[in-house]
């Protein structure tokens, strides 16, 4: 399933820019640190600080993250004028549960992706906001509002990313899974653990689009697509995306078993059109009740790669890095 309409990405070309210190090797070999621990705001706009490691987002837009960098560089593609596919988001799945007919339904809704969220940071550091009320469109009568909580963990390097989905309906259930969606520059290098089952793929994807098994890994490396090509597949709990500034982008979460999807979806969902890509991960569909909440928690980790290290799908090195990584 794809989902974006019909002609919603004609005529542009996103440009993607990054934040980077100097040149943008960032820090160079510098080994990263990840205290002190801050935050900031500025109007809508929160930033997280962990010594070379930040997070900003952006509550007006959906509390958006906007910018995740090490070191100055950021991994998220930004904000362009002429579109809003950029930094990471969350949504509501499965995407057929977006319109009351199914199908390729977009755009997301708009109160949890694109509407403004409230909130702000606490004595502990940790920055908290809720969206605004949505109705689901292929659900009569729902109601559902998120609201993300970004915990700083320097012990391990990392941001806590918490969703929770609650239904606020006062007499309608929901079966829905949770969903984050991240934009990353094209020309890099995703992978990740091999759960059950075969890797597939949207109808119409392009034959260069490809998942391939190497070294007990599903790897893919990001090469010439020029239309809209998805693939889907389960893993094992985290995924990783090396980008072309040789950042490794590392997310964990709870692993899911193929039956625990929701329909027509997967734990793991890759896209491009060429222009960018994008590095999904879902829960479990749970059946929420009136009154009840769904929460579900990734971490993010963001290490620079070795120098001696080849990025490479089916690299060893790369792997046990990626390991190594998780384990911190």
């Amino acid at each position: 399933m794809i989902r974006r309409g019909a002609g919603c990405r004609a005529g542009w070309i996103p440009v993607l820019v990054f934040v980077c210190a100097g040149a943008c090797g960032g820090g160079g070999d510098k080994p990263p640190v990840f205290t002190p621990v801050s935050v900031t705001s500025d109007g809508s706009i929160h930033t997280l600080t962990l010594g070379d490691l930040k997070m900003v987002i952006d509550g007006a837009k959906g509390a958006r993250i906007t910018e995740f960098s090490l070191q100055g560089t950021s991994v998220l593609v930004t904000r362009d004028a002429q579109h809003d596919n950029y930094g990471s988001t969350y949504w509501p799945s499965p995407q057929a549960s977006w319109c009351a007919l199914g199908g390729g339904c977009w755009p997301p809704p708009a109160a949890i992706d694109t509407g403004p969220y409230t909130g702000g940071a606490d004595a502990a550091n940790s920055i908290g906001l809720a969206s605004g009320e949505q109705s689901i469109a292929g659900i009569p009568d729902s109601a559902i509002a998120v609201t993300k909580e970004f915990t700083p963990v320097p012990d391990s390097g990392a941001i806590d990313v918490t969703y929770t989905l609650s239904n606020v309906s006062p007499t309608v259930s929901v079966s829905l899974a949770p969903w984050q969606v991240s934009r990353v520059a094209a020309g890099g290098l995703a992978f990740f653990g091999q759960g059950s089952g075969p890797v597939t793929y949207a109808p119409n994807t392009a034959s260069t689009f490809t998942v391939d098994e190497m070294a007990g890994a599903l790897w893919y490396a990001s090469g010439p697509v020029t239309h809209d090509s998805k693939a889907f597949a389960d893993g094992t709990g985290w995924l990783a995306q090396v980008t072309p500034e040789r950042l490794l982008y590392l997310v964990s979460y709870p692993d899911i078993q193929p039956a625990d999807a929701a329909p027509g979806e997967a734990e793991i969902e890759l896209f491009t059109n060429g222009a960018y890509v994008e590095v999904e991960q879902q829960g479990a569909l749970a059946a929420i009740p009136p009154g009840g909440a769904l929460t579900w928690t990734v971490r993010w980790k963001l290490r620079r790669v070795p120098g001696g290290t080849t990025v490479a799908a089916g690299n060893a090195d790369l792997a046990s890095f990626a390991t190594a990584a998780l384990a911190e």
